[in-house]
């Protein structure tokens, strides 16, 4: 047990026991002090040695198994299944969507995924056969022969100009925004954007505010520069603006990052007085709003209104994302930034990686004005809004009445909730023993603390599997709640969950 004396626990933190466990593990894991193939000590000793409940325990190693870093053998023990970097120097992470906040996380979920998911419920991406390969081709086909070698030269660091030409078109044709040129700024993905801006604007100390839950990478990014991450929490038609507003009266931020048309992870669109207000307040306490657009063009029913679009004020940073529904791996989107701040950004940009690919851009240009993404988006509205009404039948057919879930006007992400006292984290333990995978709600919020909620998204999953993974999922869920011993189980023989 001499690992562990440096892991010191603070009673008085509001950070739970079990994360301060979780966390202390995973420095030794990280440090290469506990290696891949260790045993970590058996629950009642860990327990023991720090003088917690037992539940305590259990949780923290319940957590490190979410996050990929130690893995449960069947009548055999807790085993750490992760290398550091400091012992495998070629090993990296996953996608954008990487769900550990303190560390890197997950690859024991996607590893599983691979092995064992049938009915893939976590993933955020949609699944490659919706990609528009062939007309891609087609256009990659064009740039080559019109422009030769010097499609592949670097690019200016704010974008090749005909594509910049291309967005103004797009967001006045869908959006009716006159978006100038010279605000326009290409970027690699939503992900740089979004630390391009917390790299221009943030000092160390400086107040973000984020939605709770949120997607976990904004938090990464702004964490990155060692900012104050304040959470607000989020309703079914935004953000709560009492809790905004009384954490607005103490500290008011320097930025606010929202995702108000189908956030991820909840799905859930901000109504037009929230949004009204929430520039009105961002105006009245002089703070800056980063707007993420990742699929507003999913739409199921009205065409959703953007913030940017009630911003008359310079308070909207706009970041709006190709990649989430065309080819993510061109990693492609760009950044609306007023003209007043775009020289800080844009050297923010050149720093990061001088510029985003030009052959990639030349091909997105033409791929916007041949209209093949209207073409495209307009096939997957179809085709998920199919999802979606099958999705929610499942869930009308299938799931007990003591579950909670939202439903989006797009995107492609339900948010449940489970009865209260009852956490995903233990949720997705059953799940994947049933082949479901899930997004457990705890990896959304910056404490990762226990949750009722969970994402469900049907980005991958076929149609012709949600019904059965629906039922599957309804199963594990009532497993849980019938059986919470099996889960975690306190010395008085009550669950603590």
């Amino acid at each position: 047990m001499d690992k562990f004396v440096s892991i010191q626990l603070d009673p008085s933190s509001e950070i739970p026991l079990y994360l301060q466990i979780y966390n202390g593990i995973v420095d030794l894991i990280e440090e290469g002090i506990i290696v891949r193939g260790e045993k970590l000590p058996p629950i009642r000793k860990m327990a023991s040695f720090f003088k917690v409940n037992s539940v305590t325990v259990v949780n923290a190693y319940k957590h490190l198994e979410v996050q990929g870093y130690v893995e449960s053998r069947v009548g055999s023990g807790t085993y750490v299944c992760y290398s550091s970097k400091k012992n495998n120097p070629d090993e990296f992470g996953t996608s954008e969507e990487v769900f550990s906040l303190s560390h890197r996380g997950h690859k024991s979920m996607f590893r599983d995924t691979a092995r064992s998911i049938k009915f893939d419920f976590a993933s955020a991406s949609i699944a490659p056969d919706y990609f528009p390969v062939q007309d891609f081709k087609d256009v990659v086909n064009e740039v080559l022969d019109r422009d030769g070698g010097y499609a592949l030269e670097y690019q200016e660091s704010s974008g090749y100009p005909p594509l910049k030409e291309s967005i103004m078109e797009f967001m006045k044709a869908q959006h009716g925004l006159s978006v100038p040129f010279e605000e326009i700024q290409i970027i690699s993905g939503a992900q740089q954007g979004i630390d391009i801006l917390a790299k221009a604007f943030l000092n160390y100390g400086d107040v973000v505010y984020v939605e709770a839950p949120t997607y976990p990478g904004a938090i990464n990014a702004f964490r990155s520069r060692g900012a104050h991450i304040v959470e607000i929490n989020m309703e079914e038609d935004g953000i709560d603006l009492n809790d905004l507003e009384k954490k607005l009266a103490k500290t008011p931020p320097k930025l606010f990052y929202t995702m108000p048309v189908f956030q991820n992870p909840t799905g859930n669109s901000y109504s037009l007085k929230k949004k009204q207000e929430l520039i009105a307040l961002a105006t009245r306490h002089d703070f800056y709003i980063i707007e993420d657009d990742h699929v507003s063009d999913l739409y199921y029913r009205q065409k959703p209104l953007l913030l940017k679009a009630l911003d008359d004020s310079d308070k909207v940073f706009y970041i709006k994302s190709y990649s989430k529904l065309f080819l993510p791996g061109m990693r492609l989107a760009f950044l609306w930034v007023p003209k007043f701040h775009f020289d800080k950004t844009a050297l923010a940009k050149y720093s990061s990686d001088i510029s985003s690919s030009g052959f990639f851009q030349r091909a997105m240009d033409l791929f916007l004005r041949k209209g093949l993404w209207t073409k495209h988006v307009m096939r997957l509205r179809k085709i998920f809004n199919d999802k979606w009404q099958k999705t929610h039948k499942a869930l009308v057919n299938h799931m007990t009445k003591e579950i909670k879930y939202n439903l989006p006007d797009g995107g492609h992400f339900f948010w449940l909730e489970l009865p209260k006292g009852y956490y995903s984290m233990n949720l997705y333990d059953i799940a994947l023993k049933n082949g479901v995978s899930i997004m457990p709600g705890n990896l959304f919020f910056m404490s990762q603390k226990p949750t009722e909620g969970f994402r469900l998204s049907f980005a991958q999953i076929s149609s012709q599997d949600i019904d059965r993974g629906i039922q599957k999922l309804s199963e594990s869920i009532n497993h849980l709640i019938e059986n919470p011993y099996a889960i975690i189980q306190g010395p008085d023989d009550r669950p603590l969950l």
